[in-house]
């Protein structure tokens, strides 16, 4: 597992369902997609998981998911 932190950006690999901000829709980040990490949770040491931000350039918006620490790297 890589110990990310705030700011950091990485690769999902796994798809993850996230939230658009300022709206109650919700899309499919697919594998792939870069991500920054905005928060993480848990021990910085020993992250649980991740919050992490997407933006799409095609619907000029930025999206937020949660990524288990498990999932990264």
């Amino acid at each position: 597992m890589n110990v990310m932190k705030e700011n950091d950006t990485f690769v999902l690999s796994k798809s993850v369902e996230a939230t658009v901000i300022g709206e109650r829709r919700t899309l499919v980040l697919p594998v792939g997609t870069v991500v920054t990490v905005v928060l993480v949770f848990g021990d910085p040491n020993v992250p649980a998981a991740y919050e992490v931000e997407a933006f799409f350039p095609k619907e000029d918006v930025y999206a937020l998911a949660t990524v288990e620490a498990r999932d990264v790297g």
